[in-house]
């Protein structure tokens, strides 16, 4: 600094007098109003300001003497000396705006002595995505968890549905298929004793990797499609009453008249002494059929 500044204490306008001196500093080297104003990112009025030592329409005087100091520092000022004109300009607590309440921490303040805005924790952010993705999944299982409680009660309830309505099949839907006079029982065998429960060579519920029986009384059932299946035999005995699997082949002798009833008659076949039984059909896709009956 000059000569003027030596005694910075006896200037009587210490605002002015530092002004002055960054005017006059600036002009050494220089350097423009505008240069310094892109130098500092401050507007040119700020400079104007500064150099003529009228803080009026500027911000807190704490901002004013970041602004100060950054413009020292380019100008390379004597720190010193320009901390005794600040200390004069800014005494401390004759001043309100730079009270305890409005002072701005140092490590708060950018290159430029001004606040800096904080920025949100980035921790915070991951944390967050964390716990939104972790929502996320939570709904999907739960969704999947749900859908697959729903389907399994609706494959029952259809089940249920299908069995029920084997007990509302209509008259008019029972076919009655008589046996020929071969199929009935002998009065030999009458006489020896054998009864038709003792003469039933094939057990319920055969599957088709048995080979398929076709003797005179023989009934066989089969089945595309999984169904209710019940075959009552002459004496009333259920050979069967279940659901069953499709592709399943059901196969019963010795004991005609038998009683089917299907629960889904699509793709079913039923043969009885080796000729095919007409299955009736009708809305409800069910039947109630006497085969090798009078």
């Amino acid at each position: 600094m000059n000569e003027q500044t030596k005694n910075p204490e006896s200037s009587p306008n210490a605002a002015v007098t530092l002004g002055s001196i960054l005017s006059q500093a600036r002009m050494e080297k220089g350097m423009s109003v505008g240069e310094v104003a892109e130098r500092l990112k401050l507007p040119a009025r700020q400079i104007e300001a500064m150099e003529s030592g009228s803080y009026k329409g500027l911000p807190e005087a704490v901002f004013i003497r970041g602004f100060l100091s950054s413009y020292a520092r380019l100008l390379e000022l004597n720190e010193k000396e320009l901390n005794q004109y600040l200390q004069q300009i800014f005494p401390s607590g004759n001043c309100p705006l730079t009270s305890e309440n409005h002072k701005v921490p140092s490590a708060e303040l950018d290159f430029q002595n001004s606040p800096q805005r904080r920025h949100f924790p980035r921790w915070l952010i991951v944390v967050l995505v964390v716990i939104l993705i972790g929502a996320v999944v939570y709904a999907w299982q739960s969704k999947s968890t749900s859908e697959n409680a729903r389907l399994a009660a609706t494959a029952s309830q259809d089940v249920s549905a299908q069995t029920a309505s084997i007990g509302d099949i209509a008259a008019s839907n029972i076919r009655i298929v008589p046996m020929m006079a071969s199929e009935h029982i002998s009065p030999q065998a009458a006489a020896s004793g054998v009864s038709a429960s003792q003469t039933n060579g094939i057990s319920a519920g055969m599957e088709a990797s048995r080979p398929v029986v076709t003797g005179k009384d023989t009934l066989v059932i089969k089945l595309a499609n999984r169904t209710w299946l019940q075959v009552s035999d002459k004496s009333g005995k259920v050979l069967i009453s279940q659901n069953v699997d499709a592709g399943s082949t059901h196969q019963y002798s010795s004991a005609a008249p038998y009683k089917v009833i299907l629960g889904y008659t699509p793709g079913a076949s039923i043969q009885f002494a080796g000729k095919d039984v007409a299955i009736p059909q009708n809305k409800k896709r069910t039947a109630a059929i006497t085969v090798g009956g009078n």
